[in-house]
């Protein structure tokens, strides 16, 4: 089946952008150009373009031309997911970077949402990458009591998540999201240059009604989407 000529052009211009060949910034042919190389109308360069504007790949400045925007991506806001798996579903690479590991004595508040009172926890700060950007950095505790040889893991060839879920079902969480003004440290981890927001997404994670992690997730707002679908009654109730 031949593409109508604007969805040519438009994944022309997409596939370059997706393997990383076109970064951010980089000029996109101009409309005549564009044209010229498919014997198009400026008409259907322009439609072409106007795709890629809409899918938020490219970014229109009046006057001056098309750029390469930031990728942004996108995950599950309801959904647990392992974060390797919605990655590599976007036909991308993730890969991770272990911050730090600890074992600690909780703060009253961390200690009761883990019914770890008197007990030990154990956290890890690690950085998540999609295609060498950073997208996602995840501080989480768990209780050691449940998951002893959690600090022996090897969380940059597995996540978290993948390890937690081996060993128990993750079926309830509770979910809190904010947006959030990021610290020096924060910034330079997710590579934000500007003075954009966090989205900071705080999972408290349980297992059968037992709390068994809480997840603090940074994500740089201004290349990130946070996506669910609900069904809704057909009565709207």
């Amino acid at each position: 089946m031949v593409l109508p000529k604007y969805k040519a052009i438009a994944s022309f211009i997409a596939e370059r952008i997706d393997s990383g060949e076109w970064q951010e910034g980089h000029p996109v042919p101009s409309e005549s150009e564009l044209a010229a190389h498919f014997a198009a109308s400026r008409m259907t360069a322009r439609k072409a373009v106007d795709t890629l504007v809409a899918d938020e790949k490219v970014t229109r400045i009046a006057g001056v031309g098309s750029f390469v925007n930031a990728p942004i991506y996108r995950s599950s806001l309801l959904h647990i997911h392992n974060i390797a798996d919605e990655i590599q579903r976007r036909g991308h690479q993730h890969s991770a970077k272990l911050i730090s590991r600890m074992r600690l004595f909780p703060n009253p508040n961390i200690a009761a949402a883990l019914a770890a009172d008197g007990g030990t926890l154990f956290k890890v700060v690690i950085l998540h990458f999609e295609n060498n950007h950073p997208i996602q950095l995840e501080e989480r505790f768990v209780n050691a009591e449940y998951f002893p040889d959690f600090l022996q893991q090897d969380f940059t060839r597995i996540t978290t998540h993948t390890y937690l879920s081996s060993l128990v079902p993750l079926s309830e969480a509770q979910l809190t999201l904010e947006a959030i003004n990021p610290s020096p440290a924060l910034k330079h981890s997710l590579a934000i240059q500007d003075d954009s927001p966090c989205l900071k997404l705080t999972r408290h994670i349980s297992s059968r009604g037992v709390p068994v992690s809480i997840a603090i997730l940074y994500y740089p707002a201004g290349r990130y989407r946070l996506t669910s679908c609900l069904s809704v009654p057909e009565d709207g109730n």
